[in-house]
């Protein structure tokens, strides 16, 4: 398995609680079927510890090989997803592959 995360931030104007019940209702139930998708984790900051934060959402994606997530970008079930504009409500995406190595459960 393979693992790609996506950060993002908010324009300014958006209401973080509203745009956070538009991702967990609307987007992640249509992201969550499309094929090759092993994991999907959705993560949000709600406060911020220390330093100043250039993100908002922090999206984790597991996948079956770098290859099926590339063949899901022309599947049917991916077709829903584009359809809800997630991209254009959010400012300064970018999109990773990432190497995890899990030191506590």
């Amino acid at each position: 398995m393979v693992k790609r995360v996506f950060v993002f931030s908010l324009p300014e104007g958006t209401d973080p609680d509203e745009f956070w019940k538009f991702w967990v209702e609307t987007h992640a139930p249509k992201f969550k079927k499309v094929p090759g998708l092993r994991k999907y984790v959705i993560n949000r900051v709600t406060k911020v510890a220390k330093g100043d934060v250039k993100f908002w959402g922090l999206a984790e994606t597991w996948w079956e090989s770098a290859e099926a997530h590339d063949r899901s970008l022309d599947s049917p079930e991916m077709k829903p997803v584009y359809s809800d504009n997630f991209g254009s409500r959010v400012t300064g995406g970018f999109g990773a592959w990432v190497e995890e190595n899990e030191i506590l459960k």
